[in-house]
């Protein structure tokens, strides 16, 4: 059986700079490695619920999906298809949900899978059918709804304790920016990479690793370069992660021309050359809902690798350059770290950004099958029931368009109408994976990823 445990801690062997109050590197086995790694594989929506559930009011602001984030959770259950559409996107499951209970420490709080069985069909003594969906389940052989009662989760016999993601018998050097590699690579190698110029006034301690520490340094890990001198050595003023923000600029990117562009008019402050707010569609508000069901690792993916968070950037090159092909459990593993898929049936009939969903799976050894969503049988629809007009201000917060809310606000901030432009945009993918880009470090993501960028037309003057 598993022993994961909320009570369970690593213990590091960590090679500090006294003088300069700077952790050197930090030396540990795999099981802290596959706890590190384990970041890359969260939904984005399951990351800020986690700091939100720990932290309280005193969680961190994640740029502008934060406030995404919340304004999805103060929205009318009625604006979506069906009421468990919005608690799908405000807790989102993982394609690793299996390998979250194989972690050492219990930090994710792992979803368990709901196994239903039909007690009128006599084809169903055992479970045959698993909800992963929000809409109603049913039974494939008798088509029933009503009959569909839920029955306790199944149980695992055996877990594998070889490792999750990386083999169990290698030990690892992490960095302060949490680059992460074989101690097999050799001090001296790992010295010159690393920029540490003399280890000879460098003093070694031991340091304990618990579940405070690690969603302490997962919360750093997206507002410091150097989330482990933070946490290790307690420093109480932060220098907060200022890697360069720049937009997404990829030569490779390829519009799908099957796709139509959302469009949006953008309200906006001539004087500051500001986004006040966008009008926009059901369309574009899913597309940023969506962000919640991207695993950290697909958003490096998606932005190959530069999501200008460096301690983030600096996971994703470790799997793909840094560790090394034979310390993965198996090459497949190392494939689905560096592009982990989306959960089958959360992805939208419109959805525009280059990730894969995962395949429905198969267990035969206990006659389950995973079956498709009633409404969506290909694995996609929708979360809002429209059409709507929304608006999406500046820092992504979303909410109904309402004409007189708009007008009071610009009255508020003393903004006159004469101040105010209104453009139209059309967002293809470029544009989207710059908003994408820029809701993760900035609190002004519509400003930051599409003024000044992208060609805006004035939208026609009906007469």
């Amino acid at each position: 059986m598993s022993d994961v445990s909320e009570d369970f801690k690593f213990t590091l062997k960590v090679m500090i700079n006294k003088e300069k109050n700077k952790v050197l590197f930090a030396e540990s086995d795999s099981h802290f490695v596959d706890t590190l790694l384990s970041f890359m594989t969260l939904p984005m929506g399951r990351i800020i619920k986690l700091l939100d559930n720990h932290y309280g009011e005193k969680a961190p602001a994640i740029g502008s999906l934060s406030s995404l984030y919340h304004s999805l959770a103060h929205f009318d259950s009625a604006h979506f298809v069906t009421k468990d559409a919005k608690k799908i996107l405000l807790n989102p499951r993982s394609s690793f949900e299996d390998k979250y209970r194989m972690l050492k420490l219990d930090f994710i709080d792992c979803q368990s899978t709901e196994y239903l069985y039909c007690f009128i069909c006599s084809h169903s003594h055992e479970p045959r059918g698993v909800s992963i969906y929000y809409d109603r389940p049913y039974c494939r052989m008798c088509l029933n709804f009503s009959s569909i009662t839920k029955k306790d989760v199944l149980k695992l016999d055996f877990i594998d304790s070889k490792g999750v993601f990386i083999s169990d018998k290698a030990c690892f050097i992490i960095s302060d920016d949490l680059q992460i590699f074989p101690s097999a690579t050799g001090l001296f190698r790992i010295m010159s990479v690393l920029c540490i110029a003399d280890m000879d006034e460098a003093d070694a301690i031991d340091v304990t690793i618990g579940l405070d520490e690690i969603l302490s340094l997962l919360k750093l890990s997206f507002i410091i370069p150097t989330p482990l001198s933070f946490l290790i050595l307690n420093k109480t003023s932060l220098v907060l992660d200022s890697g360069p923000k720049t937009l997404v600029s990829h030569n490779e990117i390829q519009e799908n021309p099957e796709y139509k562009k959302m469009v949006l008019k953008l309200a906006i402050q001539k004087s500051k050359s500001k986004v006040l707010y966008a009008q926009a569609e059901e369309d574009f508000v899913e597309f940023l809902f969506s962000f919640f069901n991207i695993p950290l690792g697909g958003i490096g993916h998606l932005l190959a690798g530069k999501t200008c968070i460096k301690a983030i950037d600096n996971l994703q090159r470790s799997i793909a350059e840094l560790i090394g092909d034979k310390y993965f459990k198996s090459p497949d593993m190392k494939m689905n770290l560096m592009k982990p898929n989306l959960v089958h049936g959360c992805v939208s009939e419109k959805y525009i950004l280059p990730l894969n969903q995962e395949c429905l799976p198969a267990d035969d050894s206990n006659n389950i099958e995973f079956l498709p969503s009633t409404k969506f049988p290909k694995g996609q629809g929708k979360y809002l029931d429209g059409p709507l007009a929304y608006v999406v201000m500046d820092d992504l917060t979303v909410t109904p368009l309402c004409i007189h809310s708009i007008v009071s606000s610009l009255q508020e901030k003393n903004i006159p109408m004469s101040d105010v432009e209104e453009m139209e945009l059309q967002v293809g993918l470029k544009e989207a994976l710059s908003i994408l880009k820029a809701s993760l470090t900035s609190t002004s993501a519509l400003t930051d990823a599409l003024l000044n960028s992208m060609p805006i037309k004035h939208p026609k003057r009906e007469v």
